[in-house]
């Protein structure tokens, strides 16, 4: 699954009205803040962000752009929405910005913008900065990407994947326990939609099994994604690999 990244600027939507006698008016620019001063209280030194990962997201889909802060592993502190200022995204043309009643912006992914684009969000809060990828794809070219749950009624204990995880970009995570940003193991695939062929490198990981299968078939049916060949492993205290289908 080959990436394509790109660059520059952002799509920003922009109307106009008119006044009582006619003249023009342009809408608040969907980039600035609509709170300052002490509605948009400074919390010091620290981490701010949208979002810890890339999120993957459709052409077409609308995703917020909610503000956070953290000084420790784990933490999400919220920030007034109305706050984040100087919004921009990166290729040029990638998104169109929007605002919410209540001061939320909105970044609109653009029907035009290719499979594969990383989308860089950027933004500042009181001056501290602010970032969150997004990774285009097509569910029709890749319905596995998303977060999906293995059913254990078939299982034995403990051997159910409770997260596994499909980016836009090519990557993926396992985990059996999940505990904040804790993943068991994580790395890249390939597959192809006209076969349902399926490939997976491990990169890393906090326990990797021995009996993994890392090559075989996948199958998407609505909300179902069964594998054929395929298997992650059997985790620690368990006595066999789960061999289950997946539920979204």
């Amino acid at each position: 699954m080959k990436l394509k990244l790109l660059g520059a600027g952002v799509m920003v939507a922009l109307a106009g009205c008119q006044s009582d006698d006619g003249v023009a008016i342009a809408e608040p620019d969907p980039a600035k803040a609509t709170l300052s001063g002490e509605a948009c209280p400074d919390v010091g030194e620290a981490a701010y962000f949208f979002w810890m990962s890339p999120v993957s997201a459709e052409p077409g889909q609308k995703i917020g752009l909610s503000p956070y802060w953290t000084d420790m592993p784990g933490g999400f502190n919220p920030l007034p929405a109305g706050c984040v200022d100087d919004v921009s995204a990166h290729p040029d043309g990638a998104v169109i910005l929007t605002r919410t009643d209540n001061g939320l912006a909105l970044a609109e992914i653009a029907e035009g913008a290719e499979a594969g684009t990383r989308i860089h969000l950027t933004a500042t809060y009181n001056g501290h900065g602010l970032i969150g990828l997004v990774d285009v794809y097509r569910a029709a070219d890749n319905p596995l990407v998303g977060r999906w749950r293995q059913d254990s009624g078939s299982c034995a204990p403990g051997s159910a994947v409770q997260e596994l995880v499909f980016t836009g970009s090519g990557d993926f995570s396992v985990t059996w326990t999940p505990f904040e940003a804790y993943k068991d193991y994580w790395g890249s695939y390939t597959y192809d939609a006209d076969t349902g062929a399926v490939s997976f490198e491990i990169e890393s990981g906090n326990q990797t099994p021995e009996d993994v299968v890392l090559e075989g078939a996948a199958q998407v049916s609505g909300d179902e994604l069964s594998f054929d060949g395929v298997s992650f492993g059997t985790p620690r205290n368990a006595e066999s690999a789960c061999r289950g289908k997946f539920l979204r």
